[in-house]
Parts: C-alpha cells; sequence; structure tokens
C-alpha cells in the first residue's frame, strides 16, 4: 500500500460525508490534507496558491451541479497529480479525463491508494 508520508493533498468534494471520509483515509496513508474545498471557485483558488505545494488532489467531477473540468486543467497545469473521486460509473469520464484513475464512491481505502499509486511518484528508496 502507498505511504503519503508527509505529502499535501488536496481534497476537491461537495459531499461533507465524504470529504471527511477521504481525509480520514489520506491521513491513515500517511499523507497530509492541506485543504478541504467544495466549490468550484474555491477549489480553482486553492490549485493557484503557490503557498499550498499540493502533491496530490483528489477531485469531484461534479462540485454542487458544477462541472470540474477546468479545475482538472489547472492541476494538470500546476503538475498537481490527481484522482477522480465520483459516484458515476459513466463512460465519458474516462473521455473527459484520460489517464486517471477513477476511484467510485463509496470510496474503499484499498481503491483509494491503488489510485494514489498510479500517480504519485514513489518516494526514493521506497
Amino acid at each position: 500500500m502507498i505511504d503519503l508520508a508527509g505529502r499535501r493533498i488536496l481534497i476537491i468534494e461537495d459531499e461533507v460525508m465524504i470529504a471527511l471520509l477521504l481525509e480520514t483515509m489520506i491521513q491513515q496513508l500517511g499523507g497530509v490534507v492541506g485543504a478541504k474545498v467544495a466549490r468550484l471557485a474555491d477549489a480553482l483558488s486553492a490549485v493557484h496558491d503557490p503557498a499550498q505545494g499540493f502533491h496530490a488532489a483528489t477531485l469531484d467531477i461534479d462540485l454542487a451541479g458544477e462541472a470540474a473540468d477546468e479545475v482538472a486543467i489547472e492541476l494538470d497545469a500546476q503538475h498537481v497529480p490527481f484522482i477522480l473521486v465520483t459516484g458515476y460509473e459513466d463512460p465519458l469520464i474516462l473521455e473527459r479525463f484520460p489517464g486517471r484513475p477513477v476511484v467510485l464512491k463509496p470510496v474503499i481505502l484499498d481503491e483509494l491508494a491503488a489510485a494514489f499509486g498510479k500517480v504519485m511518484p514513489h518516494p526514493k528508496g521506497g
């Protein structure tokens, strides 16, 4: 299982209980939640804040009815790897976000860890 020791993770999720679950799981994997945001504008602000220094992000593709595609583009521009967390099993997601791991809700720790393992570089010696 991946070790996120000391890595700052941005949680972009509009469902409070899912955000709390993701926070707990990220902490179980050794990561640090740098921020949790629920709205599109807040997500964009967090991604643009150079002081944050996120190592990765979880991204809900639908934030209170707003598509999060713009956030995905900005995460890419900032070289922040991300995984998609969604309640929708839709093949169009893979077309909109090619090469991104998708974790379906309800989130399971092993699936989240595997997704982070696909997008995060492994620490030296590990």
